[in-house]
């Protein structure tokens, strides 16, 4: 059977005959017509107008046509067309977004990630409360490296900022219909037009639902992977001589059935220890070469539940991975111009309730059923002022401040688990606590123009972050109760110092202890320093030091002693170019860059949590790599764009050692997660009108991403290996602009590759990328 574990000739025809392919495209183009020089994206990547060519820093951005035709509203769309960057399981609780080797890889739902999200520069706190398809979308910006002197908080590794589409006075408005052979359906729509004189409205929505999915769960006989998602936004946009308020709210619930994972198994039979497929990779060639329960399910009189199902997407699952959440929120954004500069106030508030749950050791017993319960309330307020000293000088000077308040409550149900883990009195893991979160933060950013042509940027950041945990309960239980019921029996509890402690439930552990608490407070500066050279009116030179932080925390696992780790920082050089070429015809832009990681938090195998991975500071990690990009429109009916990254990373001056089958591993030198060395993409597009007046479009996208490990440890059991995906798009739009109907393929060739594993100590599980997709979209334009 095919799996993503291709070899490395399979790996490499593929990409020979895809680059053969494109080359053939190339041979193609009308080279006599017309030639149409590139669109301008306007970007806000330094909260400020400016063309994409003469921002300083390394930033991707799609306009709206763009972003739907490539990307279908997916974070892994979006990835997929910028290079060194690698994003994974949309449609999953997970949300995994890495910039240049920097990303989170951690399961629970407390942690901030160190790429961060922003809706129309709202900062989102936790990856999962933006875990779901983005629509009616102006544009989105995708800024690379650390981002702290301007942008929120914990940008490490970079933003991803979307901005949606704003109220205006004329009407406008849009219905869609779309479809595909996994029997999912999609509607959505907007409308848009003025209310009363200055003042415009705009309401949009996104709804998914369906009778089926891309996976076959042999328990059930049926499909899996049914969206039941509904995502309405209305917005309010009054715009005076010197004052623009605009008044966003949007709410909605998702009761989607998610991606389960596969879960090859890893003990050998009817003996101690692991298979020996396990430790040279034939377990994941042939995911049913191991069993899962070493036997004992077979003793048991369940062999169907032994051993994984072979198909990369046929499950044999009792409880696979749905949700039932409940979000809504909005904000107010005041910009008012006092002539001499512009005041701008943003107000928001996000509320999430997460409920989910899944099988996480993949079989058909309750050997670890978990479930997970989130509630956030979130409130973020910024304040700045941007305006010019004289001709020469421009500042942004601002405040902002975030409060969160989450609940939160994990547990795993282990009653049908077949393998000697637990004691006979207790049949749960849980983790139980309230986090809070207060961030105050000041910034200035500033440009000098030294000359006509070189600039001096500088900026600064204060940032002060308290983190508090309360009334935190880790360790086994006897009734789990997911929502806003807590664990009300425990059993035995290990939380801090060390050590368990005996509850009412279990008297003879001794005698209950009070619910532990704890807080930490953490102080950085951080700053940076570039210059910017346009050698002349179509190329800009720059160079740039930044440095950047994400703060402490907590991990409190449901199945380990909770921990605190602390901050993380970076230190990163850039030097790059941006031109344009051939009368604008053609861009080119490329990137060098070195980062300097210290104190890297990592979720990691650590021996004080061995049954559940927690995040621990590591050492240091450095990234050293390389970029370049290319657009080209040929003639007014052709677009080309190709971008190629490099990327060599490692944790350094590290003595970590992780538990792994292979037993302990130390970290020194390895390869970070999800930082594959090469990578490419490229899109071809061709538009013509085809026939009585219709206008036709044919593209086709694509990515090579070189191997990678999915752990940090980097043994054979922790490796992905290179794939190809290229995904197809042919559209007709009517000549008043009013209908387009398009077919979209994705995944083309049914390339089976990974996108996450997790390498637990009593199993093993990972998620793999969607299989091939054909669908169809229609979309009528009232104007």
């Amino acid at each position: 059977m095919s799996h993503p574990r291709l070899d490395e000739g399979s790996t490499v025809n593929k990409m020979h005959r895809s680059i053969a392919a494109t080359a053939a495209a190339l041979t193609l183009l009308p080279f006599g017509l017309a030639h149409a020089a590139l669109e301008e994206i306007i970007v806000t990547a330094k909260k400020r107008e400016q063309d994409i060519q003469e921002v300083d820093v390394s930033i991707a951005a799609l306009d709206a046509r763009t972003y739907e035709e490539l990307t279908r509203g997916t974070l892994e769309g979006l990835a997929s067309q910028i290079t060194n960057v690698q994003a994974y399981a949309t449609n999953t609780f997970l949300q995994s977004v890495h910039i240049r080797g920097i990303g989170l890889n951690e399961f629970q739902g407390q942690y901030d990630s160190p790429v961060a999200q922003h809706s129309d520069e709202v900062y989102i706190s936790k990856p999962w409360m933006n875990s779901r398809r983005q629509y009616d979308i102006a544009r989105v910006e995708v800024l690379k490296g650390p981002q702290g002197t301007l942008f929120g908080r914990n940008t490490t590794g970079g933003a991803v900022n979307y901005y949606t589409q704003a109220p205006s006075q004329e009407f406008d408005a849009s219905f869609e219909m779309q479809m595909d052979q996994h029997e999912r359906y999609r509607v959505g729509g907007m409308v848009n037009g003025a209310l009363a004189d200055r003042l415009g409205g705009r309401l949009s929505f996104n709804s998914e639902f369906g009778n089926g999915g891309p996976q076959y769960n042999l328990l059930t006989h049926k499909e899996w992977g049914r969206p039941d998602l509904v995502d309405v936004r209305g917005q309010l946009l009054w715009e005076g001589d010197n004052l623009t308020v605009r008044l966003l709210a949007h709410g909605g619930r998702d009761q989607s059935e998610k991606v389960a994972w596969k879960g090859p198994g890893i003990f050998a039979l009817c003996a101690p220890g692991f298979c020996p497929q396990l430790f040279t990779g034939e377990v994941y060639e042939q995911q049913s070469a191991c069993p899962k329960f070493a036997g004992l399910a077979i003793l048991a009189g369940r062999p169907e539940g032994e051993y994984e199902p072979e198909g990369s997407f046929t499950i044999n699952q009792n409880t696979p991975p749905k949700v039932d959440d409940t979000f809504y929120g909005g904000y107010l954004r005041v910009e008012y111009d006092m002539g001499w500069a512009d005041l701008t106030s943003i107000t928001a508030a996000e509320y999430y309730e997460r409920i989910h749950r899944e099988d996480s050791q993949s079989d058909i017993f309750d050997s670890t059923s978990t479930h997970y319960y989130n509630q956030i309330n979130q409130f973020t307020q910024e304040l700045r002022l941007a305006g010019n000293v004289n001709e020469r000088w421009s500042y942004i000077a601002g405040l902002f401040y975030e409060k969160d308040d989450l609940d939160q409550v994990d547990g795993s149900d282990l009653s049908g688990q077949l393998l000697p883990i637990l004691p006979p009195f207790a049949s749960q893991f849980f983790a139980q606590f309230n986090q809070k979160l207060e961030s105050v933060a000041a910034f200035l950013n500033t440009e000098y123009d030294l000359t006509d042509r070189l600039t001096f940027n500088a900026g600064l950041r204060y940032t002060h972050d308290r983190t508090a945990v309360n009334d935190v309960l880790l360790g086994l239980g006897n009734l789990p109760q997911v929502g806003k019921e807590k664990y009300v029996t425990p059993c035995l509890i290990t939380t801090f110092p060390a050590g368990p402690i005996g509850s009412p439930a279990c008297p003879f552990l001794g005698p209950f202890a009070p619910l532990y608490a704890s807080h930490r407070s953490d102080v950085n500066y951080s700053w940076r320093a570039g210059l910017e050279w346009k050698a002349t009116d179509d190329v800009m030179l720059y160079g740039n030091l930044t440095t950047g932080y994400r703060a402490g925390g907590y991990s409190l696992p449901f199945a380990g002693a909770a921990t605190t780790f602390d901050p993380e920082d970076i230190f990163a050089q850039e030097v790059g170019i941006k031109s344009r070429w051939m009368d604008g015809t053609v861009q080119l832009n490329a990137a060098l860059f070195h980062y300097v990681y210290n104190d890297v938090q990592v979720n990691v195998d650590d021996p004080v949590s061995p049954l559940v991975p927690i995040t621990r500071n590591i050492g240091k990690q450095e990234n050293l790599g390389a970029e370049v990009d290319l657009e080209w429109a040929p003639t007014e009916q052709w677009f080309l764009r190709q971008g190629i990254g490099w990327l060599d990373a490692e944790y350094q001056d590290t003595d970590r050692v992780i538990s792994t089958y292979a037993g302990p591993i130390p970290l020194e030198g390895k390869t970070p997660v999800n930082s594959p060395t090469l990578t490419y993409n490229g899109v071809v597009q061709y538009r013509r009108a085809v026939f009585g007046g219709w206008n036709g479009a044919l593209g086709f996208d694509y990515r090579w991403v070189d191997e990678r490990y999915l752990e940090a440890t980097n043994q054979v059991f922790d490796k992905a290996d290179a794939y190809w995906v290229v995904n197809g798009r042919a559209a007709v739009t009517s000549p008043d602009g009013h209908w387009e109907v398009a077919v979209y393929g994705t995944n083309l060739f049914n390339e089976q590759y990974l996108t996450y594993i997790n390498n637990i100590s009593f199993f093993a599980l990972e998620i793999l990328g969607e299989k091939r997709t054909v669908g169809a979209n229609l979309r009528y334009r009232f104007r």
